[in-house]
């Protein structure tokens, strides 16, 4: 089978993940493009910290065992972009993010993908981490968001990317 059939393939069937990786990446481009370099930089930086507090987060008792796979998943994701929106908010309080007037696009739309590659594998980490057979990754998603070196390089990954903006 060649390449071409297999890419007619798999966009004919497209899976829950695949769809919401496209809506992600629309999303954040679209965003992106709207608030600028300077924003999306400070977004990013939030994400890290979200995704700690979001593992601590503590859940009453036996609250979680009421919750099927998907409905804990939706929880994780919602508080995780919840503290996301909060500690951009205090950031932003504390003038870390200002509107830029030279927009540099080529720089936001990469820093918009990276964001988006993040989150991505922040939330598809909750769906590994479940390990669960009612919730299945299609083999592309597993394979850049899944494995444990997937976790690693998207974790590292952006803040390389700063570093080498930085630079520039």
């Amino acid at each position: 089978m060649n390449w071409t059939n297999k890419l007619n393939l798999f966009l004919s069937n497209p899976t829950w993940d695949i769809l919401l990786l496209l809506f992600f990446f629309a999303a954040v481009f679209i965003y992106g493009v709207v608030v600028g370099r300077n924003r999306i930089i400070v977004l990013l930086l939030a994400s890290y910290p979200a995704t700690l507090i979001n593992e601590y987060v503590p859940y009453p008792k036996n609250f979680l065992n009421n919750l099927n796979i998907a409905q804990i998943i939706f929880l994780k994701s919602f508080i995780f972009f919840i503290l996301i929106v909060f500690i951009f908010w205090i950031f932003k309080k504390s003038g870390f993010s200002r509107k830029e007037l030279n927009k540099k696009t080529g720089q936001v739309l990469f820093l918009s993908f990276i964001n988006v590659g993040l989150w991505a594998n922040i939330i598809f980490g909750y769906v590994s981490v479940l390990n669960s057979q009612a919730i299945k990754l299609a083999p592309l998603t597993k394979l850049l968001f899944g494995s444990d070196w997937a976790h690693l390089i998207w974790f590292i990954l952006p803040i390389l990317v700063l570093y080498w903006f930085e630079r520039k």
